[in-house]
């Protein structure tokens, strides 16, 4: 394991996946989850101003930790760390070419059209962060093994139906299994007013390019081009990389590619909609 500053933007820790079950680091990552960035191998954690004690104790834990580990003497690792405690932290997993995964079960429950539970069969500190990062905004309750979304939203069932669509995740294989008549409780509503709109309907199944476009967007399914003009003007806005122009290379690559998606998307639905 190794600490350093990388260009006075951020601090890199580099490590093995055995860190993934130490209990202070997991819980830094959960009470930084709305503020991370999940890569396949890497996680970068942005500084929450609020948090400002919590990561002064993440950072005096992490400096005793690679003391421990190396020739360094823990208050020189402290100082250092604790003058850049404002950079984001970047977490690198040193992996194998092969690797294995560990699997982690999960039960989705819709108590209504507008709440769904989602239960870990154990707890699992990264996998509720990686929620909490993709569900921000959406999220009524938490901890390590259960979280409570608010889905009243249709851009809130169109994330959750690209987030149950990756089966992997960091080291882990994620496994679903959901309670009886699911998607018919959780778009209830939809049902009644437009069937077609449903995730287990024939036209869903048949234009599925067509929804991951419209997910993209952020836009319901088969909404109309002002809606689709409107959420595409606030995404190339949150993700233009101008926005991060003077953040390291990965966050800037990582917008980058979103916002090409956004414009993509945003084109293909102008085409399906002949405008």
């Amino acid at each position: 394991m190794k600490v350093f500053i990388k260009s006075s933007m951020l601090i890199v820790q580099t490590t093995d996946t055995s860190i993934l079950s130490i209990d202070w680091f997991g819980e830094f990552i959960v009470a930084h989850g709305k503020d991370a960035l999940f890569m396949p191998s890497s996680v970068i954690i942005f500084y929450d101003e609020e948090r400002l004690s919590e990561r002064k104790e993440f950072l005096k834990a992490l400096a005793k930790y690679y003391s421990d580990k190396s020739d360094l003497y823990y208050q020189q690792i402290l100082k250092n760390l604790l003058r850049y405690r404002h950079k984001p932290v970047k977490i690198d997993f040193k992996t194998k070419k092969s690797v294995q995964r560990d699997d982690v079960e999960i039960y989705l429950d819709a108590i209504s059209s507008k709440e769904v539970k989602i239960l870990l069969k154990n707890e699992n500190s990264w996998v509720i962060s990686f929620y909490l990062s993709q569900l921000n905004g959406f999220i009524t309750e938490w901890d390590r093994r259960k979280l409570f979304l608010n889905a009243s939203e249709a851009r809130t069932k169109n994330r959750l139906d690209r987030l149950l669509k990756r089966k992997q995740f960091l080291f882990y294989n994620i496994k679903y299994t959901y309670s009886p008549n699911f998607l018919t409780i959780l778009f209830n509503t939809f049902t009644n007013r437009r069937k077609e709109n449903s995730f287990n309907s024939t036209k869903y199944l048949k234009d599925n390019t067509v929804q991951q476009h419209y997910s993209t967007l952020e836009a319901p399914y088969d909404s109309d081009i002002e809606t689709v003009k409107r959420n595409y003007r606030k995404l190339a806005k949150m993700y233009h990389p101008d926005r991060v122009h003077n953040k390291n290379e990965t966050i800037v690559e990582l917008y980058t590619k979103k916002f090409q998606k956004i414009q993509e998307s945003y084109n293909y639905i102008k085409n399906y909609l002949g405008t």
